[in-house]
């Protein structure tokens, strides 16, 4: 209380420092890394987010997160530049305009796409496989290996914040093709990879990450599993880390209020310092 009353004391040219500097704190909102996340709705992805009781458990982690999710029908320009990640999730088709603009959001915006797709003989492997073909990347095969997945590489992408050794799916494909600078990190028990990553180079994130075989299609089976459980984490940690406002992210970091209102303080106590030398 003492404190406070000495606060209303502080005249002149301190009080008025004083004031402003209290509202600049209030103009400062405190770092967020949370990323805004884009996905297909019911009428394009046949079994993500939005709907169904598939994904429900991996949707509501990502939420609890304090991440931002927002659906689309149609993917654009204009979309994705609201958004800092993209989740394709199983699509039934795509278009040469939503292909063009995957591919500027990842190489020019720097953006974060989540290619998740499946066994081969299934409507979304085309669509996957067109935007895929942006980076040289493609999938196919149909394999049945739920167990026996393991990591590959010592990626932040298997081992931050958690380091997963082994998870399970189900029915899956393979890639197939990638350009050189493609980074696996998940083989299947016959050593096939079923996950990896590609960085366009463009700042942020500018990754391209496709999965064939996570199973958190069932909340009851793959989404049961801990590592699966870690494995989504870590992927979604990696692309927030990258693409959020901090500085191992490459974005500015935004100044906490505690840390402008310790600055505040102490250019304050400078100031009334000064003036007490000065009468004296």
């Amino acid at each position: 209380m003492k404190q406070i009353k000495g606060i209303f004391r502080i005249k002149g040219f301190s009080r008025v420092l004083f004031l402003t500097l209290t509202i600049m704190i209030g103009a400062f909102p405190q770092k967020s890394d949370a990323m805004t996340i884009g996905y297909y709705d019911t009428s394009r992805e046949l079994w993500g987010f939005d709907g169904n009781s598939y994904l429900s458990n991996a949707k509501q982690w990502l939420v609890n997160q304090g991440h931002t999710l927002v659906t689309t029908s149609n993917v654009d320009s204009s979309f994705l530049s609201g958004v800092d990640a993209f989740y394709t999730g199983l699509i039934k088709s795509v278009d040469n305009s939503e292909v063009l603009a995957m591919q500027n959001f990842v190489d020019k915006q720097g953006g974060f796409l989540f290619i998740q797709t499946d066994w081969a003989s299934a409507s979304w492997t085309a669509p996957a496989n067109t935007i895929l073909s942006n980076w040289g990347i493609s999938h196919g095969g149909d394999y049945s290996n739920d167990s026996g997945h393991y990591t590959v590489g010592s990626s932040d992408w298997v081992t931050s914040p958690n380091i997963v050794t082994n998870f399970i799916g189900g029915a899956h494909s393979v890639i197939t093709s990638a350009p050189d600078s493609f980074e696996v990190l998940a083989k299947d028990s016959a050593d096939r990879t079923i996950m990896g990553v590609f960085d366009a180079g463009a700042g942020r994130s500018s990754d391209v990450l496709v999965a064939t075989d996570i199973n958190f299609w069932d909340d009851d089976y793959g989404w049961a599993n801990a590592s699966n459980r870690k494995l989504w984490e870590n992927i979604w940690k990696s692309a927030d880390k990258q693409t959020g406002g901090n500085d191992d992210g490459g974005g500015t970091a935004v100044p906490e209020p505690a840390t402008m209102l310790l600055f505040g303080s102490g250019l304050l106590g400078f100031i009334t310092k000064r003036k007490k030398l000065k009468i004296a």
